[in-house]
């Protein structure tokens, strides 16, 4: 059941923000500005939908900005509650929603509207006079990201002198100590900041397995920040700290010729970054990579004569194409994109398959968390297992790392890199495929 404005019943810890907001903050003394500290399902976004409603309600002709750094995203997420919320007020006389801006203009004047920064394009927010600015996934930014649209944002509440209640909230999953968020929020003192943290089990209403399939998902380190709300640091020089050789890695893996075959693709074409393949089966939970196809300076093409010469490509097995989304539009050495390149050689060789590519790659520290939460979940479980004959996926595990001074870019110089890359891009887009290990006939 979605919550609306008619059967949203606050929480003790939302009940002791929204007390706060209403009653003890003295708004004389400045903007005030919340931090949200939450763990996944925790809520934290529900009660910010509800203040900023609320605020528009009780505030003619007041102003809120929902803020998030790229605009899909907030219209999945705050927009989204915020809707859901006032979907018991009747739209057209209450409110009017702008689905193009997009925008909702309460009948009193107030007004809820959304900016995003996903450009760069930071000095955008000195056009706005607020009164109220809501932040989606704080943390998602980096300390850099922060630094240059948080004071943009944040200086244009407070502007509306006409609205007592000047407000920033921030809504977020923990990072790391040194990220500039906790600095601002929780290391620097001032009587106009405040700090709330909530757990993924202060949340009642969630299923009783939820707990239980996030512990599945996130390694040890993921499952102190993302379940049980911890600052604590994550990101290593090392980008795969989860993984264990000991574990991941076992002499030998048979393709079963009764499920699909996996082939992810991270396209290059230059000095020391190979067109890179990563092979692999997904049957009963677990991703078993059997096979590699690394080329140095060739085309997309030439990845396909090698799975064939190779034996990796052939009529009797399904086929599953994944890989890097950015291979939909151009191609290395062709007017052609590389999965139209792949999609004729496969045809013509007479294979079965099928290509599965999301319009847009995943971003790269929730690719980074997916793979090590497979490498090495927070229960002590292995779903990524390696055959020892691929070399490059078993060295890039070792050595991906992070570029010098980045919290999540990776340092592409290591031609290894590249088959990890296609690693990541299939295991993420089966996790969020939620699919299942489908056996195929083969006729």
């Amino acid at each position: 059941m979605s919550l609306t404005l008619e059967n949203f019943v606050p929480l003790p810890g939302q009940m002791e923000i929204i007390r706060d907001v209403r009653q003890n903050f003295n708004y004389d003394e400045g903007v005030h500005e919340i931090l949200l500290s939450g763990s996944v399902g925790s809520s934290k976004s529900e009660v910010m939908a509800h203040l900023a409603i609320t605020h528009c309600i009780l505030y003619p002709r007041a102003v809120v900005c929902l803020a998030r750094q790229a605009m899909p995203d907030l219209k999945d997420t705050i927009l989204k509650k915020i809707l859901n919320q006032i979907s018991c007020l009747e739209e057209g006389k209450q409110y009017e929603y702008n689905r193009s801006k997009p925008s909702i203009l309460f009948g009193n004047g107030s007004e809820i509207i959304c900016r995003s920064w996903h450009d760069q394009r930071y000095e955008r927010a000195r056009s706005l006079e607020l009164s109220m600015l809501c932040i989606e996934e704080l943390t998602e930014n980096s300390s850099e990201e922060f630094k240059l649209f948080y004071p943009e944002y944040r200086s244009r509440v407070g502007r509306l002198t006409h609205v007592k209640e000047n407000l920033v909230i921030c809504a977020t999953n923990p990072a790391g100590p040194s990220h500039e968020a906790y600095q601002h929020f929780i290391v620097t003192k001032n009587k106009c900041r405040h700090v709330y943290y909530s757990v993924t089990t202060d949340n009642p209403y969630l299923p009783a397995h939820y707990k239980d399939q996030l512990l599945e998902l996130y390694d040890e380190r993921q499952a102190l920040r993302y379940i049980y709300g911890k600052w604590v640091d994550i990101a290593e020089e090392n980008i795969y700290y989860a993984f264990d050789e000991k574990l991941s890695v076992v002499d030998n893996i048979e393709m079963n010729p009764l499920y699909p075959v996996i082939i992810s693709y991270d396209f290059n074409i230059g000095l020391n970054k190979p067109i890179s393949a990563a092979v692999h089966q997904y049957i009963n939970g677990n991703f078993l990579f059997f096979d590699e196809i690394v080329i140095h300076g060739a085309d997309t093409a030439s990845t396909i004569e090698e799975g064939i010469g190779r034996g990796i490509i052939g009529p009797k097995v399904v086929y599953v194409i994944r890989g890097d989304a950015t291979g939909r539009a151009r191609s290395t050495k062709s007017i052609k994109s590389d999965y139209e390149i792949i999609e004729k050689c496969l045809s013509n060789a007479g294979v079965k398959f099928r290509i599965d590519v999301p319009l847009s790659n995943p971003p790269l520290r929730t690719r980074h968390n997916v793979v090590n939460g497979q490498l090495k979940n927070a229960k002590g479980n292995t779903h990524i297992f390696i055959s020892r004959k691929c070399k490059n996926i078993i060295k890039g595990l070792k050595q991906a790392k992070l570029k010098k001074g980045s919290t999540y870019l990776e340092d592409d110089s290591d031609p290894t890199q590249h088959i990890t890359t296609s690693l990541g891009y299939s295991i993420c887009r089966q996790i969020n495929n939620n699919e299942k290990s489908t056996k195929v006939n083969i006729t």
